[in-house]
């Protein structure tokens, strides 16, 4: 079995594979922030703020595990189908690689832009 996959690749599947170990992570402390500020006797436009942070943070989670599920699919595509010294072969796994970049890389740009609306809005809170 021949794997076509260059390290730059793999370095990449590795660096994905830890970034979505430290999301996991910070999702979980933005959970408890977001219940701890629930807890709060606040109602009106604070209590509908909190929920749609929740919403989005559900959402996170949700394509977070989506993307989790794409990486490891093709790290083990890689490893266990036999790959073909063929031009063709390394092209289909050099554009899936490509799109499962372009989709990491939304994917950071969406809870970057979460991050930092909540981190405004946790700040005004306290």
């Amino acid at each position: 079995m021949m794997i076509t996959e260059t390290s730059p690749q793999q370095a990449e599947h590795f660096d994905w594979l830890n970034a979505i170990d430290f999301y996991h992570s910070y999702l979980d402390i933005i959970k408890s922030r977001l219940t701890a500020l629930s807890e709060c006797d606040a109602m009106g436009p604070f209590e509908q703020k909190v929920n749609l942070f929740n919403e989005k943070l559900n959402y996170l989670r949700e394509v977070l595990g989506e993307l989790s599920n794409r990486v490891s699919a093709h790290i083990e595509e890689l490893e266990f189908e036999p790959a073909f010294d063929n031009r063709l072969d390394r092209t289909l796994q050099s554009s899936h690689h490509m799109g499962l970049r372009e989709k990491f890389e939304l994917y950071e740009n969406e809870i970057c832009d979460f991050r930092t609306e909540f981190n405004e809005f946790y700040v005004r809170s306290i």
